[in-house]
């Protein structure tokens, strides 16, 4: 298995250079985006050659070489990106040595932990991190010195249980014919996870599935130096290595990267409603300023004849408008994430640059071993490239990928400029998995740099990695990244953040309910005779719905309403209090003002025909935002998502910003931001037209967008 190499050189390097400098003289919009903060607790020493792993909302850092000594340790730390505190996991603190006992071995370890090592890989596995090969000690004698102790390279796969906070030592077992991986160093490594049927008896468990993982181990280099060729695969469910492939050329940690996304993305689509056309009302004209019905309905079990063909009519499409759709529209499907299946599993990605005065890259897309059919093979990408401008050479590259977005963090070392780089690769609206298909087109993939400011001007910057969407960067703000360099020394002291989303890199969000149910709830929320609550928008429009679907789906509503409930208990019970007072012949109790119920204050006076402020009593709320933006919101609620052309229209879209910040969803602002996100790249709206929705709270890019177009003058469409 060897795909063909496709040399790459361009001069851009000097042109990189230049862009990779920070002026520390000014700060720009890009310092908006990233910010640095300083680590606590029980911090490790610096390092070479360790392994950093997230999990969660932890980083966690094991093995190395410590710089002064020389010496391999088997240490692991965990990081929490929450507080910044290094928490010592293992060795345990009780079994940390007395500072007044001798210096140990240079072999010893722990008897319950791994030995240490460096250069080793280390990748998560659901709670779990899987530590595999790397160089350590042979065994010495009594006596040796750390510079006489020989090294040996290694092959055992070791476990840390995250949830248990202990190790495991499974040894897996080999398929028929294939060998285990060999012993090996500065190796690349990574999951590859999918979901695929629990069972082949649809009968009992149509519907049910299980993730399936395999580690994937390539290249490195044995204990002679010599690269090593083989690509070998761990089902991980069995502990079974089974399969090996061959990689035709020289590949390791110094100068290449290798990552797997764990979400697929779903390009964006727009389609009619699953039930039809649309589905039709299922009563009877009602005015355009209610939802209520003319004749209120029934409460018995049956529906009349006229009800039942107007379900059957609303079922068949034969109405555009039953869904709240205006004539002609469709529902639209935003692109969101969703797991890797067996059947279109999400490749592995490699990424490697050589010969760092005359830069060639190379990519390649290893297709996912996932049927035991499947074979390995590689595809070169390599002539897709393309950008303004191309990523510099970069030393012991890492990587990860976001959304629809290769991400490359690595060292960038010159006569002019030494830094950190960290540069994206937009793989197209499916990401990965949709790659071949682009391959087909001959469809460009588009490198651009993310640019984090003045934050990484200064300091020694080492390790990056991918965090929701955020990129965190661990190193020492107050060292040299050069002089750390030529140690391959990571420094831990201090943490940077840099913003993705700005730069249009995120997760698109998950998709809650599919199309067919999305329909079904926008079919129900038009039926006027399945409301029984009303809410009454500022411009005087009553607007029905299901109270139930605000209490489960709404927790602001949920809140208020169990306030209100607290509330009328509490007023009765003065009340019942108050007459048993008075049947005591005792004086009356007063009630005071403040406690009396909103339902008793509300009926005191006649209806307003607008709201101007919230009032909540058991069948209506009055709340000030217009009926589009209301409407819109319902359409949320029933859908658990924006797939309307309403909802998706850029005044609506700006006003559901404010209201998800207002009433404290979070669910929906990030659907409004990926909705904006999506506008901003397809080029629908130019950037200067959702600068008022940024300013409203939305992320810095539409704001990022309006400057760098303004920078070179005209007002110019965002593409």
């Amino acid at each position: 298995m060897g795909p063909t190499s496709s040399a790459n050189s361009r001069q851009s390097t000097q042109t990189n250079a230049s862009r990779s400098s920070n002026s520390a003289s000014g700060s720009t919009l890009a310092d908006l985006t990233a910010c640095v903060r300083r680590t606590v607790g029980d911090m490790p020493p610096p390092l070479v050659g360790c392994s950093i792993t997230l999990i969660n909302d932890h980083v966690y850092l094991f093995g190395g070489r410590l710089v002064p000594t020389r010496t391999m340790v088997s240490t692991l730390y965990s990081l929490s990106l929450r507080t910044l505190t290094w928490t010592l996991l293992w060795p345990p603190p009780s079994s940390e040595p007395n500072p007044d006992d001798p210096p140990p071995h240079p072999s010893d370890h722990h008897a319950d932990g791994p030995v240490p090592r460096y250069f080793h890989s280390a990748e998560a596995w659901g709670n779990k991190i899987l530590v595999f090969g790397g160089e350590g000690y042979s065994d010495v004698s009594e006596g040796e010195t750390v510079d006489a102790v020989p090294l040996r390279t290694l092959s055992d796969l070791c476990i840390w249980d995250t949830e248990k906070n202990a190790w495991e030592f499974p040894e897996p077992t080999c398929a028929d014919g294939v060998e285990p991986p060999a012993p090996r160093y500065a190796h690349l490594g990574a999951v590859s996870s999918f979901l695929e049927p629990a069972s082949t008896d649809f009968a009992t468990a149509p519907s049910a599935s299980r993730e399936k993982s395999l580690l994937i181990i390539m290249g490195g280099q044995d204990i002679r130096n010599t690269y090593l060729h083989s690509v070998n695969v761990l089902d991980l469910d069995v502990m079974q290595w089974v399969r090996v492939g061959k990689w035709d050329r020289h590949i390791g940690t110094y100068r290449a990267v290798a990552t797997t996304a764990k979400w697929s993305v779903i390009p964006s689509s727009s389609a009619k409603s699953p039930l039809g056309n649309s589905a039709a009302s299922l009563a009877s004209p009602r005015p355009a300023s209610s939802s209520r019905p003319a004749t209120p309905p029934r409460l018995g079990g049956t529906l009349t004849a006229a009800e039942e063909a107007g379900i059957r009519k609303g079922l068949t499409g034969e109405d555009e408008n039953g869904l709240g759709l205006g004539k002609g529209e469709n529902l639209v499907q935003l692109s969101y994430s969703e797991r890797p299946t067996a059947a279109v599993p999400e490749p592995l990605m490699i990424f490697s640059n050589f010969n760092f005065t005359q830069v060639r890259r190379d990519l390649d897309l290893l297709t996912a071993p996932a049927p035991p059919e499947h074979k390995l093979e590689a595809v070169s990408l390599s002539n897709l490239m393309a950008g303004i401008q191309l990523p510099p050479g970069l030393r012991f590259p890492t990587g990860t990928i976001v959304g629809r977005h290769l991400l490359i963090f690595g060292t960038y070392l010159s006569h002019a400029v030494n830094n950190f780089s960290v540069w994206a690769l937009d793989l197209g609206r499916a990401g990965g998995a949709g790659i071949t298909d682009m391959l087909k087109s001959g469809e460009p993939l588009n490198w651009s740099r993310v640019d984090p400011g003045s934050v990484l001007s200064r300091g020694s910057w080492n390790r990056a990695l991918g965090w929701k969407n955020t990129v965190i960067i661990l190193g020492d703000r107050e060292r040299d990244i050069a002089t750390d360099y030529d140690h391959r020394q990571t420094n831990f002291a201090h943490v940077a953040f840099i913003d993705l989303e700005a730069f249009g890199i995120y997760q698109p969000p998950p998709q809650a309910l599919p199309p067919m149910a999305q329909s079904f709830g926008l079919l129900t929320l038009s039926q006027p005779f399945l409301a029984d609550f009303e809410i009454i928008c500022s411009d005087g429009k009553r607007l029905g719905c299901s109270r139930k679907i605000l209490e489960d789906r709404w927790p602001w509503f949920r809140a208020k309403l169990d306030d209100f409930k607290l509330r009328a208990k509490g007023i009765l019970e003065t009340q019942k209090r108050r007459k048993e007072t008075l049947a005591d012949g005792g004086d009356a109790v007063s009630i005071a003002p403040s406690a009396r119920s909103p339902t008793t204050a509300s009926s005191s006076r006649s209806p307003a025909k607008s709201s101007t402020e919230l009032r909540l009593t058991p069948r209506t709320l009055n709340i000030p935002e217009p009926s589009a933006v209301v409407q819109g919101f319902l359409q949320y609620l029933y859908t658990l998502t924006l797939c309307t052309p309403l909802q998706l229209s850029l005044p609506v879209l700006s006003a559901l910003l404010v209201f998800a910040r207002t009433y404290e969803e979070a669910n929906l602002r990030a659907l409004v931001v990926h909705a904006l996100h999506e506008a901003l790249s397809s080029g629908q709206w130019a950037a200067a037209s959702v600068y008022e929705a940024a300013t409203l709270g939305w992320s810095s890019r539409g704001k990022r967008e309006v400057f760098s177009t303004s920078s070179v003058g005209g007002t110019t469409r965002i593409g």
